[in-house]
C-alpha cells in the first residue's frame, strides 16, 4: 500500500485550517459540524456553526430546545431535515442515553441523519477510533491517487473507494489523517485544476503519472437545468407582514413562507399569484408593484422569483394553512427557507 500518512500528515500540520470544530473537537461540536457539512462548503457553514452553538451549547440545551427553535438557528442553511435529524438525535442521546454520546459505530447508525461516512468522521475525529471517511473530497483524492475508474456514488466503484480508504488508515493519529484527507481534496486535489504542483502526494498519485487528473472522478453529468418562475405576495399591515406556515409533511415541513407558488408558462405572473395564493391558502389577493426579483439554485432547478405588494381582498371562510402576522423585528425568529430569506432581504423587511 502507498505510503500516504507521513506526508500527508507534514503536509496538513503546515497547512491546516483553522476551524471551530478542529480547534475543540469534543464529540458534540464534531457532530454538530458534520451534519451542517452534508451538502455545504465550509465557509457557507463557519458563521450558522458559530451561531447555532452559541445558541445551543450542549447537547442538553438542544434536545430542550423546541423543534421551531431549531428550525430557526437552522434558517438559510437549507436541508432543514438536517435540523430535524440533530433534534431527534439529541433528544435520544439525553433521553435514554444519559447523555452520553455513543462510542460504537452501530450505535451512531442508528441515529437520525447519520450514515456511514457521518459515523465515522465522529467516531476517528471526536473519538481517535479507527474508521474510515468517504466524503466527495476524499472520493476525489483516493480516485486519482489509485486511478480508480467508475462513478464514485455508484455501488461497485464506491465500494472500492471505502477499502481503499480504509486500507490507507494509519494506526495512530487517525483523527488527523481523517482530517487531512478532506483538507487535501478542498484545498488541493479540487475538481478542477487539481495543484497537483504543490500537493504532498504528487508523487504517489497515478492520475498525476499517467496526466489523467481532470479525468478522474468519472462523475455522471448533472441534469439539465430547469428555469422555474415562481412569485410571493408581500402583505403588510402597518409593521408586520404576513407568514403563513408549511404543511408538517413534506418538503420544507413547518417552515414559514410568503403566500405564494410556481408559475405556469405563459401566464402572467400577477395572475398566477392570484391562483396561487387562493388555491393554496384560500385568500384573495390584488398584487400591484414589483418589490424585488431574486435568483434561486435547488438542486437542477434555476428559479426566478418575483416578490409583489399585495393587499387582501377577500378573507378564506376557514384558515387551511396557519398564518401570523409578524412584527418586522420578529421575522428573523421564524424558521424559514433560504429563497423566503432573499425574498425579505431584497424588500427590506430583513436586513442582510
Amino acid at each position: 500500500m502507498k505510503p500516504v500518512a507521513r506526508p500527508l500528515l507534514a503536509w496538513y500540520r503546515r497547512h491546516r485550517r483553522s476551524l471551530p470544530w478542529r480547534e475543540s473537537p469534543e464529540p458534540y461540536r464534531v457532530w454538530i459540524s458534520e451534519i451542517m457539512l452534508q451538502q455545504t462548503q465550509v465557509a457557507t457553514v463557519l458563521p450558522y456553526f458559530d451561531r447555532f452553538i452559541t445558541r445551543f451549547p450542549t447537547v442538553d440545551a438542544l434536545a430542550a430546545a423546541s423543534r421551531q427553535e431549531v428550525l430557526a438557528a437552522w434558517t438559510g442553511l437549507g436541508y432543514y431535515r438536517r435540523a430535524e435529524a440533530l433534534h431527534s438525535a439529541a433528544e435520544w442521546i439525553v433521553r435514554d442515553n444519559a447523555g452520553r454520546f455513543p462510542e460504537t459505530i452501530e450505535a451512531w447508525l442508528k441515529l437520525p441523519g447519520i450514515g456511514r461516512y457521518t459515523a465515522g468522521a465522529i467516531l476517528s475525529i471526536a473519538f481517535g477510533k479507527r474508521f474510515p471517511i468517504l466524503d466527495g473530497n476524499v472520493a476525489r483524492v483516493l480516485s486519482r491517487l489509485f486511478c480508480v475508474r467508475g462513478d464514485p456514488r455508484e455501488g461497485p466503484t464506491r465500494e472500492k473507494l471505502w477499502s481503499l480508504s480504509t486500507s490507507v488508515l494509519p494506526r495512530r493519529g487517525v483523527s488527523d489523517f481523517n482530517q487531512a484527507l478532506m483538507e487535501l481534496g478542498a484545498l488541493v486535489c479540487t475538481r478542477k485544476k487539481p495543484k497537483c504542483l504543490v500537493c504532498p502526494l504528487a508523487s504517489l498519485c497515478e492520475a498525476n503519472a499517467r496526466g489523467l487528473q481532470e479525468d478522474l472522478p468519472e462523475l455522471a453529468k448533472r441534469k439539465a437545468t430547469v428555469p422555474v418562475t415562481m412569485a410571493a405576495a408581500v402583505v403588510r399591515r402597518g409593521d408586520k407582514v404576513l407568514l403563513y406556515q408549511r404543511p408538517s409533511e413534506g418538503s420544507m415541513r413547518e417552515l414559514w413562507e410568503l403566500p405564494g407558488g410556481t408559475c405556469r408558462e405563459g401566464e402572467e405572473i400577477r395572475d398566477e399569484l392570484v391562483r396561487e395564493a387562493e388555491a393554496r391558502y384560500g385568500v384573495r389577493l390584488t398584487p400591484s408593484e414589483e418589490l424585488a426579483r431574486v435568483e434561486h439554485h435547488i438542486m437542477n432547478r434555476r428559479i426566478t422569483l418575483y416578490a409583489f405588494k399585495a393587499r387582501i381582498e377577500k378573507e378564506p371562510r376557514k384558515v387551511v394553512h396557519r398564518r401570523v402576522w409578524v412584527g418586522v423585528e420578529e421575522v428573523a425568529r421564524y424558521p424559514m427557507s433560504s429563497m423566503t430569506l432573499k425574498v425579505l432581504r431584497g424588500c427590506d423587511i430583513l436586513k442582510a
